[in-house]
């Protein structure tokens, strides 16, 4: 008898496990939760039928299973284990050896783009072009599009490890995911990029660039181990954004995230010239933890952006990721920024702020080191909107505990 119910329980258990799991892949985007709530909202693979659900291990697996940009059917993957995208279609490691194009060096390389370079000209080019297509073949083997109507959620220790994960198309969920940023083997110098000069690198754990109605949910960005190296006294920056927002993408929510030990962490439009982008990039930012970022979060060009009860914390004594700035207020951008938290060690309340050309700029209710503080530059006015989308505004003495205690990944969905 004894064991009869033994059996039983847990035919139950199980039967109600799986159900929760079923659930959990199936949520959609809240109504009112930021601006990807906005008219349809952000349901993702919500609706996918049994054969469009798919377990997810490996590389492989993730590719088959979003191959077709153009198949629009709600998809829904399941992320259990480490997937790596440096590796090739058999699971081997691939390094920098094995996207190097022939003939490219990069001893010449630093030998030709330095400033008292006795180079020629064409060897230079050469060099350049041969950097440049051996950093082609590295995007062509980690990067992945994903298409509309695609929810990728965490399922079982979900982490994915050197992906530039594309979002160009509409309505798209990404939860409960631990992400290791790309490694670009190859960054280009550019000794004009500020006064020093600086080296640049390609690739961003997620790359948003027109997509529509987004929601990135109770996930975890950071880099991975490497040795710091510096050339022409510069740091060689293997690694670029966290989640970049480009191309007129439009409808973001990012919620309950942690963003940690980063450089650049999140920039919302790309270029002063993106015209285009002017009435689109509409994003929500709340409840993400941005802990030991040296800038950008966010970045802002063209965007309305709504700001409100993130946690921010950076110690001063961490060198590698040496505290800039939070909020870059650039061209057009318009940043709403209320209720938030902020613990910077050692810094003033005025470097949360750093402007780029920007003019408006709303903080209402913002804690910076204890201290409450309402206005943060005081050549910037007021934008000219009040947001309206957001469910819940946390009392600010709520705001950092609810963040440490909720943001990044849930616990195993089995």
């Amino acid at each position: 008898m004894k064991k009869i119910i033994l059996v039983i329980s847990l035919v139950i258990s199980l039967v109600l496990c799986s159900a929760e799991k079923t659930d959990f892949i199936r949520e959609v985007l809240a109504k009112n939760d930021g601006f990807a709530s906005e008219g349809k909202g952000t349901t993702g693979g919500a609706g996918a039928v049994q054969k469009n659900i798919f377990k997810v291990t490996n590389k492989k697996e993730f590719v088959e299973a979003i191959r077709n940009r153009k198949n629009s059917e709600p998809k829904i993957l399941m992320i259990y284990g480490t997937i790596d995208f440096d590796t090739d279609d058999n699971g081997k490691t691939l390094k920098m050896e094995d996207y190097m194009v022939k003939g490219y060096d990069f001893q010449k390389y630093l030998e030709t783009h330095a400033s008292k370079s006795s180079a020629s000209k064409s060897l230079k080019e050469d060099q350049e072009a041969k950097r440049g297509q051996s950093q082609k073949n590295q995007s062509k083997n980690i990067t992945v599009h994903v298409p509309a109507n695609t929810s990728i959620i965490g399922i079982e220790n979900a982490k994915l490890k050197g992906v530039d994960l594309v979002l160009d198309s509409d309505n798209v969920i990404i939860r409960n995911i631990m992400f290791e940023s790309p490694y670009d083997y190859f960054p280009s110098w550019d000794p004009k990029d500020g006064k020093e000069g600086n080296w640049n690198s390609q690739y961003d754990s997620i790359s948003i660039k027109g997509g529509t109605h987004i929601w990135i949910d109770h996930c975890h960005f950071q880099d991975g181990p490497e040795t710091v190296e510096k050339y022409f006294g510069r740091k060689y920056e293997h690694r670029d954004g966290l989640v970049d927002i480009t191309n007129q993408s439009d409808y973001i929510t990012l919620s309950y995230n942690i963003f940690e030990n980063h450089n650049k962490a999140i920039l919302i439009g790309s270029s002063d010239s993106k015209v285009g982008d002017e009435g689109k990039l509409n994003v929500t930012l709340h409840h993400n933890y941005f802990h030991n970022l040296v800038q950008r979060a966010p970045r802002v060009r063209f965007g309305k952006v709504h700001v409100y009860n993130n946690y921010y914390q950076s110690y001063n004594k961490n060198s590698e990721y040496s505290y800039s700035y939070s909020l870059g207020v650039g061209k057009n951008s318009k940043i709403y920024a209320e209720n938030n938290v902020a613990d910077i060690e050692g810094r003033d309340y005025k470097e949360f702020v750093k402007v780029f050309g920007g003019k408006e700029l709303t903080t209402i209710n913002n804690i910076f080191n204890g201290q409450k503080i309402d206005k943060f530059n005081e050549s910037l006015v007021k934008v000219n909107w009040v947001p309206t989308l957001y469910q819940k505004m946390d009392a600010i003495n709520e705001v950092k505990d609810k963040v440490l205690n909720n943001a990044g990944v849930f616990k195993n969905k089995m």
